[in-house]
């Protein structure tokens, strides 16, 4: 891989950052606001001012750095073929995966909590997946009318909500819980991006990847998938991590 090619990366990997970040702080928020005792709630504040301080610099750096590369020219849409039946095709795709995960929690009566999802906190998690949305839109140069008013870009992004919902309830969600029971936290969260990464090889060998390539391909992957799941960890609620997914495979895959 070049070094243009390792630099064009870098805008997804200030998402993971910005995501990773972000739920981390939505972490210390929950236990500033459940910790009793003063130390632990003055540890609490430091660490999200110092996240907070984080995703300031990682959303400012491409303006400063680089103000040629703003996202504000227009952004090319997604292939005009993309259309209902491609979106509503993926969507039942992803819902014949996901069935089987889901009627195994509803059989075993493991409860919502066992494929990511719940009530506490929920809303706030959606909130922050929304806010981490809007920046990975800036940091991946989408912020374009001519894109987001396209047909084919809602259409896409329909289908890939479903991906994101199914990946995260799998992945992050039943996978993740069902290896925190027998593993220690860094190992679940490493063999569930090990997992994720792995699942994906059959569709890189689809579209022609070399051994490099699918080798490259399968690191960024793990790290991603490492990323989000220590950020299920502190945010503890798949559908705001099932947003940013969306959204950043639409940014990524047009």
């Amino acid at each position: 891989m070049t070094a243009a090619e390792l630099i064009a990366l870098l805008p997804a990997g200030a998402c993971l950052v910005i995501t990773l970040a972000a739920f981390m702080a939505f972490g210390a928020w929950r236990e500033l606001r459940n910790a009793c005792d003063i130390d632990h709630r003055r540890k609490a504040k430091r660490r999200i001012v110092a996240l907070a301080l984080l995703g300031l610099v990682v959303v400012a750096a491409p303006i400063l750095l680089s103000p040629e590369h703003l996202p504000l020219q227009d952004a090319p849409a997604p292939h005009a073929t993309y259309d209902a039946k491609s979106a509503l095709f993926q969507l039942a795709l992803n819902a014949t995966i996901v069935a089987p995960f889901v009627a195994w929690v509803i059989w075993r009566r493991l409860g919502a909590s066992a494929l990511g999802l719940g009530t506490q906190d929920a809303i706030p998690s959606l909130a922050i997946g929304v806010g981490v949305s809007l920046a990975c839109v800036a940091m991946l140069g989408k912020l374009s009318m001519s894109f987001w008013s396209s047909p084919s870009t809602w259409w896409l992004l329909l289908a890939m909500l479903g991906v994101g919902a199914t990946e995260e309830l799998i992945f992050r969600g039943f996978v993740l819980h069902a290896l925190a029971k027998r593993l220690s936290r860094l190992a679940a969260e490493a063999w569930s991006a090990a997992i994720f990464s792995v699942v994906h090889t059959p569709q890189r060998l689809v579209h022609g990847m070399s051994i490099t390539e699918l080798a490259v391909s399968l690191a960024i992957l793990f790290i991603w998938g490492w990323c989000y799941a220590a950020a299920m960890r502190k945010g503890k609620h798949v559908p705001g991590l099932a947003l940013v997914h969306a959204i950043a495979n639409v940014c990524l895959v047009s």
